[in-house]
């Protein structure tokens, strides 16, 4: 016996609406629960369970997990380009595939963590104290290097899309984390204080959107060479 589950039609639109609400919740969510412990005096460990859950800052917690969702279907998305294309240009879709998915790994297990090593910190700036924007920074303008021109040859919409979202991921992932080390690492604010996590809600919120708007232009991409998008899911 199979069983077909419709997800029904969505336009790209709507789609990264949906997605974009969820994210906003979710900061939301977080600055909220925040407050609260800071300024409201509520014991964060009555709460633990729920603040741990939709603590931006956090890994393999609710919203890491959704983050890593979203790269793992940008990952997924571009492999079906990459699937349908004829040429040279099969190779840079399936690398960026295959970037996207180390990167939902990278966000789920904060595998990035792994290069903070505290005794490098008094070499550097303040604001490269977290170390591994460094490596990422370097290895983000390689890629850049790289992808700019393969973005640029695509349908003006889809490339503009593109590149906003890989200006707003990168605000995100590397600006404000480089914004919350300075700002520690001269006193001005805690690391565990509000201002700390606000601005990590702000850092994973930038990342967020820079992956939906990416969404959506591989969702314009694919409806360029499909006309019509459909996945259905059986079930036997």
């Amino acid at each position: 016996m199979t069983a077909a589950v419709s997800l029904g039609c969505f336009s790209p639109k709507k789609i990264c609406s949906i997605l974009a609400v969820i994210s906003f919740n979710f900061f939301a969510l977080h600055c909220i629960s925040e407050a609260l412990i800071n300024f409201g005096g509520v014991s964060e460990r009555f709460y633990q369970d729920f603040f741990d859950a939709i603590n931006l800052d956090e890994e393999f917690n609710l919203t890491a997990i959704y983050s890593g969702l979203l790269l793992c279907v940008s990952s997924f998305l571009l492999k079906q380009i990459a699937l349908s294309c004829r040429g040279g240009d099969i190779r840079g879709w399936m690398l960026l595939s295959k970037v996207f998915l180390f990167l939902a790994f990278d966000e789920v297990f904060q595998v990035h963590e792994l290069f903070v090593i505290s005794d490098l910190r008094q070499y550097v700036h303040p604001s490269l104290a977290s170390i591994w924007v460094i490596p990422y920074g370097i290895l983000f303008a390689l890629f850049a290097l790289k992808f700019i021109p393969f973005f640029l040859r695509l349908r003006r919409r889809v490339a503009v899309f593109a590149l906003i979202a890989g200006g707003v991921y990168v605000t995100g992932a590397i600006v404000f984390e480089a914004l919350n080390s300075w700002l520690v690492r001269t006193d001005q604010i805690s690391r565990s204080g509000f201002y700390y996590e606000l601005i990590s809600g702000f850092e994973e919120l930038f990342e967020m959107l820079g992956v939906i708007i990416f969404l959506y232009a591989l969702l314009l991409e694919l409806r360029s060479r499909f006309v019509r998008l459909e996945y259905n899911f059986t079930v036997k």
